[in-house]
C-alpha cells in the first residue's frame, strides 16, 4: 500500500526525544532545522538506503553522511520505500520545509 505525503511527514517527530517517547508511532525524527535545510533520521530506510537525509531549501531530498570530518550529500532514488512515488516524495519534502525549516524572525 503506497504512503501518503501526509503520512510520512505525520510519521516524523519533530525531535529525538518525541521519536524515543512514542518510537512505535513515527517512523523518524528531526535532527536538525535550519533557515536552509531539514536534516533528519528515517529509520524505515530500506537496507542500502540511507537512514540519515536532509531536505534543502529548493526541496531536494539528498541522503547524507560524515566522511573524514566532512559531510557529504546525495541523490538517493526513493528515499521514503519503492511504494513512494516520485511525486509524493517531493510533496514530503514540501510539507517538511513548510513546518520545519526555521524562518527569521521578522523585527
Amino acid at each position: 500500500m503506497a504512503k501518503s505525503a501526509q503520512e510520512i511527514v505525520a510519521s516524523i517527530a519533530p525531535n529525538e526525544a518525541a521519536f524515543m517517547q512514542n518510537s512505535e508511532q513515527f517512523a523518524g525524527f528531526v535532527r536538525k532545522a535550519t533557515s536552509t535545510r531539514v536534516d533528519f533520521h528515517w529509520r524505515d530506510a530500506l537496507p542500502g538506503k540511507p537512514d540519515e537525509m536532509t531536505i534543502n531549501r529548493h526541496g531536494v531530498v539528498c541522503s547524507r553522511r560524515l566522511f573524514e570530518g566532512q559531510t557529504w550529500f546525495g541523490y538517493t532514488l526513493d528515499p521514503f520505500g519503492e511504494d513512494v512515488s516520485y511525486s509524493a516524495t517531493n510533496d514530503v519534502a514540501k510539507l517538511m520545509l513548510e513546518r520545519f525549516l526555521k524562518r527569521p524572525q521578522a523585527a
